[in-house]
């Protein structure tokens, strides 16, 4: 945030007058939010916040509430703008984290393809040690508190399958057409290697017991019921050798980014956790930060720039990186200092997202605006026709997303995600506000709001007033006493 000099605020003061000055600097108590012209009143963010299903009445649901209200208005606003929010320039810099991942992992296969290939032998000594095993299976599933009919249709299934593969019906294509396990159906039923005792009991104790080549009968879990198979080593040593590469490339990845580490004297700034901690605290001034948390030979990591990545990592990491102690930010700053140094290192030996990466990368990208477009009702030719004025496609764009709210409130509709990279772009451009003093007043008048409703809804009902029936004699007044006889 900019210091103001002691002389320029005197200055200020006498220029303006102290109430003058005072109105200049107090945030307005009745508004919450403002973006691009349009305006979050208090007693609206109230009304939302005790309408929308399931929103509890705390300060932090209150700020994620007006952050939605701000990424959909400077969303809406740019759209009415007559903005192409999915041309290559704005997905470019909305897609950077995916580029960057896809860079990184074209590096990373660039030193693993300079690796002496795994020879066959390597898989076999792996399935002849037996420290983990493939396991194929068929589920057919069943709920824990299944009713005896629906286990006993289940069981018939299984034995109806297990007949099947006894008779000769190959496991893999069996696999793929009945199990009822959607991780592995696709895969013709093989789990990924993994040691004795990796899975429920007892399916991991008949998985164990099986020879090469060998298969079990009908077993029940807590999942329903499996038909296992141990596929001999001929059937898996692609599968094996794939293992090994993942974990061999683990372990260069790891190894690799530490000698980055070393070599490029990396180092985290004295002051990077309070750095860090104020970003996550007030993110839209972060973004804009040149502060260096951590530095290195020939560069440096800004909060700026940890912070795209925290937003790059979704909504939640944000919230769970600022409850997390000191050592793991430090661990956090080390990460991204030591990914950057690899993607400068990727750049300079000409690492590129190939065309077709890119032009998948942007189609999904681009499939996101259009249905974020859809579900906040901005998709309609009053929010693009040119011959309408700015400020009358600006109105009609904010009326819309009026109207989004009011199905939010009433469950007529659901919130959409805005892609986090677009909202980042979108906010970094600047045009909006968020005033914590109008968060506070909304939050309390919600919580007023509530404790009304709930008063109202505990009042004992009062029975109606008898109605007279036409034509019938009035009824006398009782001259008994209450209580009386």
């Amino acid at each position: 945030m900019r210091r103001w000099s002691t002389g320029i605020l005197a200055a200020l003061v006498m220029l303006t007058g102290c109430q003058a000055f005072r109105e200049m600097f107090t945030a307005r108590p009745e508004v919450a939010a403002e973006a691009k012209g349009q305006v979050l009143r208090v007693e609206r963010l109230a009304q939302l916040m005790t309408s929308i299903k399931g929103v509890p009445l705390t300060r932090e649901a209150t700020g994620f509430i007006a952050n939605m209200w701000v990424d959909y208005t400077l969303f809406a606003q740019a759209v009415a703008a007559g903005r192409n929010l999915a041309d290559s320039a704005t997905a470019a810099q909305a897609l950077w984290p995916d580029l960057a991942e896809a860079r990184g992992e074209h590096w990373h296969d660039t030193l693993i393809a300079h690796r002496d290939a795994l020879k066959p032998q390597v898989a076999d000594s792996l399935y002849k040690a037996d420290s983990l095993r493939i396991i194929q299976h068929i589920l057919v599933r069943l709920a824990p508190n299944a009713e005896p009919p629906v286990r006993d249709a289940a069981r018939r299934k299984a034995d109806r399958l297990y007949a099947q593969l006894k008779a000769g019906a190959n496991f893999a294509e069996l696999a793929k057409k009945e199990s009822d396990d959607p991780g592995t159906k696709l895969e013709g039923g093989y789990l990924p290697p993994a040691p004795r005792g990796k899975w429920v009991t007892a399916f991991d104790s008949a998985a164990w017991t099986l020879a090469p080549g060998a298969m079990s009968p009908v077993i029940q879990s807590p999942f329903g019921f499996h038909i296992i198979r141990r596929p001999p080593v001929d059937e898996v040593r692609d599968r094996l050798l794939a293992f090994v590469r993942r974990q061999i490339g683990v372990k260069i990845d790891s190894v690799y980014l530490d000698s980055l580490a070393t070599r490029h004297h990396l180092q985290i700034a004295g002051g990077a956790v309070s750095a860090m901690r104020k970003a996550l605290a007030d993110r839209d001034q972060a973004h804009q930060s040149t502060e260096a948390i951590v530095t290195y030979d020939g560069g440096n990591v800004t909060v700026a720039y940890f912070m795209r990545w925290v937003s790059a990592l979704g909504p939640t990491f944000g919230p769970q990186l600022a409850g997390s102690p000191d050592s793991s930010l430090r661990r956090f700053a080390r990460i991204v200092g030591q990914n950057k140094i690899l993607l400068e290192q990727a750049d300079s030996a000409g690492i590129r997202v190939s065309k077709d990466e890119w032009t998948a990368l942007q189609q999904r990208y681009a499939a996101q605006v259009d249905s974020l477009r859809e579900s906040l009702g901005i998709s309609g030719s009053e929010i693009s026709d040119p011959a309408a004025s700015a400020a009358d496609r600006a109105k009609v764009a904010g009326l819309k997303l009026e109207t989004f709210w009011d199905g939010l409130a009433a469950s007529r509709s659901r919130p959409r995600p805005i892609p986090d990279q677009l909202a980042t772009v979108l906010r970094e451009e600047g045009g909006f506000s968020i005033n914590q003093a109008g968060l506070d007043r909304a939050l309390e008048l919600a919580r007023a709001l509530k404790a009304k409703a709930d008063s109202a809804e505990a009042a004992p009902k009062r029975m109606p007033a008898e109605t007279p029936t036409p034509g019938a004699a009035p009824t006398a007044p009782s001259t008994v006493a209450p209580g009386g006889k």
